[in-house]
């Protein structure tokens, strides 16, 4: 009989906790907002500078792009059949994620950042990857940014949110880093059953690759610089164990998620260098960014509050002096 009380106490306990931890929880700060313009900024990149020739030429075995069946069908290339052409279309996604790149209005371009982030990842031909985790990465976000009543996310917030959004924004947040962590320790752990990366030897066939290896400027240097054993081992290894530094950190606390930001800037600035992948290194970078917000930020007072009482200075010896100094 006295299992139910300690249930209750419990699940009480948690509940307290889960309320202190989400009435200190906020994510309405330009942390966030660079985050989510970095992703847009890569995913613009693109459109931007791909034709559409390129984006939706055909694949063996797989037919004509963009394909259209099942959910596919709700990208905005397959929306309204041949009534519209696709380069119209690749404008109006364009138009659409430089929207969201320049901060406006998070709260109304959520889902439409999501909607043109779904298009562009199912309906390509050939994705780098990058396309799929910003799509992940716009659909999860998008309790946040409804959270967020801002005009501009680069704006601090003038007013404490509501417990309910706080609620929601703390929840999405939480399955963003979990979904990041998640992809970073996949990625190391899946590697260690490839023979070139446990051997230490798959940096030197990578900076050789015909598609993927390095370019110039730095090929001579990196190129050189891989015919040296323990350099290969280093930069191999190393990126493994950057990859799981990296998928912890995003799960602990806020230094620890900024210094996995960092790493996570050196390791895609050093792809982009080597073997470019451009899209995918930003996208990643941006999504380690908003893993890295702050998770409280303090409402700016509007322009109609009363002002704010001064703070008293905690000393024995002020009470004193205040009662002295109102002696007439």
């Amino acid at each position: 009989m006295q299992v139910m009380p300690a249930v209750r106490n419990s699940v009480q306990e948690m509940a307290d906790r889960l309320a202190n931890r989400t009435a200190r929880h906020d994510l309405r700060s330009r942390w966030f907002g660079v985050g989510r313009t970095v992703i847009a900024l890569a995913q613009l990149s693109v459109l931007l500078l791909t034709p559409v020739k390129a984006l939706l030429v055909p694949v063996v075995a797989m037919g004509e792009y963009p394909r259209c069946d099942s959910v596919r069908g709700a990208s905005a290339l397959c929306l309204g059949g041949d009534a519209l052409g696709m380069e119209p279309r690749r404008w109006l996604l364009i138009a659409v994620l430089a929207v969201v790149a320049s901060g406006y209005r998070p709260r109304w371009t959520a889902i439409p950042h999501a909607w043109t982030s779904y298009s562009v990842a199912v309906s390509i031909a050939v994705p780098d990857g990058g396309e799929s985790i910003g799509m992940i990465m716009s659909l999860l976000m998008i309790p946040i940014a409804l959270a967020d009543g801002r005009t501009w996310h680069w704006q601090r917030p003038v007013r404490e949110q509501t417990p309910s959004w706080r609620t929601v924004s703390f929840v999405a947040f939480l399955a963003i880093r979990v979904q990041i962590a998640y992809l970073y320790l996949d990625s190391a752990v899946s590697k260690f059953g490839v023979a070139d990366w446990a051997n230490g030897t798959a940096e030197y066939y990578f900076l050789r690759d015909n598609m993927f290896g390095v370019g110039q400027p730095w090929d001579s240097l990196f190129l050189w610089m891989s015919r040296s054993a323990p350099v290969v081992t280093a930069l191999t290894w190393g990126a493994l164990v950057i990859e799981i530094a990296i998928g912890v950190c995003v799960l602990a606390s806020d230094r620890w998620r900024k210094a996995g930001m960092v790493m996570d800037i050196v390791l895609h600035g050093s792809i982009i260098l080597t073997m470019g992948l451009w899209s995918f290194a930003v996208v990643m970078i941006g999504s380690a960014i908003v893993c890295a917000t702050p998770e409280r930020v303090r409402p700016e007072r509007a322009p109609d509050a009363p002002p704010a009482e001064p703070e008293v200075p905690h000393c024995a010896a002020c009470g004193a002096l205040r009662e002295a100094a109102t002696v007439p």
